[in-house]
């Protein structure tokens, strides 16, 4: 008696996947049609039946390298527990490039390995519960995604979102095949875990030179298994939106954000950012740039709370205090664009990562503060408006380090210039001009007196010149009055900043009359009052 069975003929388009289907009973040996592809099930001589939408998924999907070994393998004598063991075993394995690329953004594997999925998918397909069949289906065609949404040919900006839905169909391939295989809720959380980590460490080597790695998936599960355990995913409390940062509705958590670390992933969109890499309530998390911003974005805070009495996170319907790391590729700068702080992971060749540098920190973060918004960027005002912010820079390094006017070094970026640059730092308030003298770089151009003012349509006027005039100004108090600079100098050039007599037209002889008069207010006619007039006047400024 011949063996019948239950054959669907399915007519594709190469292009689109798209099924048509027909079933009829005939012999096991009878070929399907020119152009078509037939499974037949049940090879066992009774009648049975499919769900033909699981047969049209099976080849529409994944093409005829199942349905060619279909007949024989369901002949086979495995169970659905070996033949979901495994697929698990072949998911894990492939996705250790998958946990490889969250952490170090590039891919360096192969197409990902369908073998067991070939094997014994069809298997699979028996079981009542399609639902587990489409999920791991989907979980391949995730992981075949990979290599394509890691490439050159998708946009920075598609790349993320792209990646993170085949995460998610990956997770739950495992998630779902696991059960299925019994194995445990903790071995399955620890592979999950590993394919949702989207904060990335430092790579050791840059990125272009490992597009072409030839690194087995052995060694790179080993990296992966490095990865500490903060770098997990989790849905953003805070993130930017057209530009602004706004808290997650959904969240209540988001409330209790007051600093928040984005990680640009070396893209330069900052209309857009959710990966919240540390944020309020968070430990470190092993990325220097992350942990480094983060904490000098905290140290901001508490110095202005605990020094000036300004809560500057505490601003009725505005988001929290925001830096961005890892902006762009071997950017070499740092600036505040109205909304957050962005800091350049540097090229090393001559610069190193901004956010190693509290002060720099403390300068950009100091931008955002009201007072100092309201003075136009140009000229003499703006050149006023940069010194404000240095010397608050390097305040905040001198409150953290407990240092006395003697003991702080008064530069601004000390340690940021690569090694191989001839220099201190950015600037010098002690000795403005002194900071560099370079062959790539430079002599230090900023002048300390008004003998040397400079009169430039660059650099918006000479914003960056000659803030090195009030910088001097500050450091000649500071050193005339001893001690910690921030208790009486600082205060002083705070009341001035803050004083309703601060308008937007203010010079540099505008802003020491105000400082004396702050000086005679707070202290009267005594020593702080003589220096304040001291300093300006060594520095050429006329009250």
């Amino acid at each position: 008696m011949p063996k019948f069975v239950l054959c669907q003929t399915y007519v594709t388009d190469d292009h689109r996947r798209h099924v048509r289907s027909s079933s009829r009973w005939k012999p096991w040996t009878s070929p399907g049609p020119a152009g078509s592809l037939t499974v037949c099930v049940n090879a066992r001589g009774k009648r049975g039946s499919m769900d033909s939408t699981l047969i049209a998924a099976l080849i529409g999907a994944a093409g005829g390298g199942i349905a060619t070994a279909a007949g024989g393998l369901l002949r086979t004598h495995s169970n659905a527990r070996t033949a979901a063991r495994l697929i698990y075993a072949e998911l894990t394995r492939n996705s250790t490039a998958v946990a490889y690329y969250r952490r170090y953004g590039h891919w360096a594997a192969p197409a990902p390995s369908r073998t067991a999925w070939d094997d014994h998918g069809p298997l699979l397909a028996r079981k009542r519960d399609s639902g587990i069949f489409e999920a791991v289906l989907r979980g391949y065609e995730a992981l075949e995604a990979m290599p394509f949404i890691t490439g050159d040919t998708v946009s920075e900006e598609a790349r993320e979102d792209l990646a993170r839905d085949a995460v998610q169909r990956l997770v739950r391939a495992i998630t779902e095949i696991g059960e299925v295989a019994r194995i445990s809720k903790g071995q399955i959380r620890a592979w999950t875990s590993r394919l949702e980590l989207v904060e990335r460490s430092a790579s050791p080597l840059e990125p272009a030179l490992l597009r072409s790695s030839v690194v087995p998936l052995l060694l790179l599960e080993r990296l992966t298994d490095q990865a500490p355990p903060q770098f997990v995913f989790r849905r953003a409390e805070v993130y930017v939106e057209e530009g602004r940062v706004v808290r997650n509705p959904d969240l209540a958590s988001a409330d209790d954000v007051k600093h928040v670390v984005f990680d640009a992933r070396w893209g330069t969109d900052l209309n857009r950012l959710s990966t919240v890499a540390r944020s309020t309530g968070h430990g470190p998390v092993g990325d220097p740039a992350v942990d480094e911003a983060y904490e000098g974005l905290v140290a901001a805070s508490r110095f202005l709370r605990e020094v000036f009495g300004r809560e500057y996170v505490a601003r009725p319907g505005e988001g929290p205090i925001a830096a961005v790391v890892h902006y762009d590729r071997n950017y070499n700068n740092a600036f505040w664009n109205g909304e957050v702080l962005v800091l350049g992971d540097g090229d090393d060749q001559i610069f190193t990562r901004f956010s190693k540098c509290v002060d720099i920190i403390g300068v950009e973060v100091w931008k955002g503060l009201g007072e100092l918004s309201l003075i136009p960027y140009y000229g003499q005002t703006g050149a006023l408006r940069n010194s404000i912010c240095d010397v608050f820079g390097v305040l905040l390094k001198q409150y953290t380090l407990d240092q006395t006017v003697e003991q702080a070094d008064w530069l601004l970026g000390a340690g940021l210039l690569a090694p191989g640059i001839h220099g201190d730092a950015l600037r010098s308030l002690k000795d403005p001009g002194s900071a560099y003298d370079d062959a790539v770089l430079g002599t230090d151009p900023q002048p300390r007196t008004m003998e040397g003012y400079q009169h430039t349509e660059r650099d918006n006027g000479g914003v960056h010149l000659n803030s090195g005039i009030p910088n001097h100004a500050f450091y000649l108090l500071a050193e005339r009055l001893g001690g910690k600079a921030w208790e009486r100098a600082g205060q002083l050039w705070w009341e001035a900043l803050t004083s309703a007599e601060l308008d937007e037209h203010v010079q540099f002889a505008d802003f020491a009359r105000l400082t004396a008069s702050v000086a005679l207010r707070l202290y009267g006619e005594g020593d702080e009052h003589r220096a304040v007039l001291d300093a300006w006047s060594a520095v050429g400024v006329l009250q």
